[in-house]
């Protein structure tokens, strides 16, 4: 997970909970509102990003992040290379994967980007450039 990220989700929400401080006696239900505002915002991001996982299964690779599941077949991964794509992707960095398959790609972001490539090799085709 990049710091940055982490950075900028915490200022937007402590935003949330510092409105709420300096609202308190001037109005208490926008207080609360922006309390709750806080609390969602926080709920959200967690129900979207927690676990953040990539697991080489026997036949498949599992990406799960937050309520978010896919698999992709071995056989239908067409490239593996690294990239710094800012699309929108189950990966919590920009230092991540893309991995092409069938018509499409799929960004993540595992922790160890080289050794994840290396054996996510092992289990595909020969890897041919995208």
């Amino acid at each position: 997970m990049d710091a940055w990220l982490v950075v900028v989700i915490g200022i937007a929400i402590a935003l949330c909970f510092i409105q709420a401080w300096m609202l308190r006696d001037v109005s208490p239900s926008a207080s609360i509102a922006a309390v709750v505002l806080g609390l969602l915002t926080l709920g959200i991001v967690l129900v979207f990003t927690v676990p953040c996982r990539y697991t080489l299964e026997a036949d498949q690779l599992f990406i799960q992040c937050g309520v978010m599941k896919k698999r992709i077949a071995y056989a239908d991964i067409r490239g593996i290379e690294l990239s710094s794509s800012p699309l929108s992707a189950p990966a919590l960095s920009l230092r991540r994967v893309k991995i092409v398959y069938g018509r499409s790609f799929q960004l993540v972001s595992p922790r160890e980007r080289e050794r994840f490539v290396e054996e996510l090799s092992k289990h595909t085709n020969p890897i041919q450039s995208p």
